[in-house]
């Protein structure tokens, strides 16, 4: 089954929906024609069917070639349209026995080709132009049965006489043949347009991810913040707001370096990611700078301490591997929600708290 996962792997590997399109009527083409042209050597309706059926496949082939070894798609996609619709479908058209065959069915296949694979302008001038084609030949196909024993028919092998048994094999292999097409190629379409979209809406989603989250510790951004402090109904009483401050960062900085720094960044970040139940009506965020932001929902006060202090604690004893002796630690202060009118309230006072634990010696939690 490796032929199937390479045709899966050239219709998907594509960039654009419209490259996907035309790989997969280019391979369901191929195979058509290699029907085609065995059921018509078996009817044995004349070497110009023969040749007719033939060229669609010399012209698929050049098509391949033209896409995918010159990389020229957009011309390879124009070429097959028109050299199909103004080429090869009139030519079995004519040879084939005309409207008394099943070269109609092929005229709307050759139809329903062109939406998928070409696009805007061009799309629209060729189906104008391939649908003109077709009632042309209709029109000449009409004529000529008027006269089906005319010198210009008879001479040029065209529009042969068909029994009825022919008749009958020609229209249901017709048939049968471009409605697998059809079939086929609808079905590969619409899985890698799925895919497509697929693909697409997970890009959505992760760019919204990143718009809602900081770059360097991976938790919420300040504009997060705010959108969920306004859509959080933190007066309920279950609700504890706490600002967090790493402790002389800015040394930390200067001695270490800004990488350095980053690391600690992002090891707090980590920290309050794994403590913090976000989805739960909990929140972690990066407030600026080295300021943090901790929303967390207790019934209790005791409990709300007790898991900022846990965050504290386990941010206090990690063991920095460039530095391993080093102990750094960071300051909060934390206020019940319930007890201010606005989330500006609330954020100004664990600001003012912040700053007390900081004057109390750092490394500690003011409530």
């Amino acid at each position: 089954m490796g032929w199937l996962k390479k045709i899966d792997h050239e219709i998907n590997d594509n960039k654009t929906l419209e490259d996907r399109f035309f790989s997969v009527v280019v391979i369901v083409g191929l195979a058509i024609v290699a029907v085609s042209e065995i059921v018509t050597m078996i009817e044995n309706i004349g070497l110009i069917a023969n040749l007719g059926t033939a060229m669609g496949g010399i012209l698929l082939l050049i098509v391949v070639y033209e896409a995918y070894v010159r990389k020229r798609p957009d011309r390879a996609r124009i070429l097959i349209c028109y050299a199909f619709n103004c080429i090869v479908i009139p030519i079995a058209f004519f040879s084939c026995g005309g409207f008394d065959s099943g070269m109609p069915l092929y005229m709307l296949a050759g139809i329903f080709t062109i939406i998928p694979v070409l696009k805007e302008m061009h799309r629209f001038i060729c189906l104008l132009v391939s649908f003109t084609v077709d009632i042309i030949c209709i029109s000449i196909a009409y004529f000529l049965r008027q006269n089906p024993y005319g010198f210009i028919a008879g001479k040029l092998g065209l529009m042969p006489e068909l029994n009825l048994k022919d008749r009958y094999i020609d229209i249901v292999s017709s048939l049968l043949i471009i409605s697998v097409y059809i079939i086929v190629t609808t079905a590969l379409i619409m899985d890698a347009y799925q895919k497509e979209r697929t693909k697409r809406e997970e890009l959505l989603e992760k760019l919204d991810d990143l718009s809602k989250r900081d770059e360097l510790t991976g938790l919420y951004n300040r504009r997060e913040l705010f959108h969920f402090l306004e859509e959080t109904p933190l007066t309920d009483g279950c609700h504890y707001l706490c600002m967090i401050d790493i402790d002389h960062f800015k040394n930390v900085n200067d001695t270490y370096g800004h990488v350095f720094g980053d690391l600690v960044l992002r090891t707090l970040g980590r920290i309050c990611n794994e403590k913090i139940r976000v989805g739960e009506s909990e929140l972690a965020a990066r407030y600026g700078g080295e300021e943090f932001l901790i929303v967390v929902k207790a019934e209790q006060k005791e409990q709300a301490i007790e898991r900022i202090n846990r965050v504290r604690e386990e941010f206090e004893k990690n063991v920095w591997e460039s530095q391993p002796e080093l102990v750094i630690t960071f300051s909060a202060g934390m206020v019940d929600c319930a007890a201010f009118q606005t989330y500006t309230e609330a954020i100004s006072q664990a600001d003012k708290l912040l700053y007390k634990a900081k004057e109390n010696g750092r490394n500690c939690l003011e409530v």
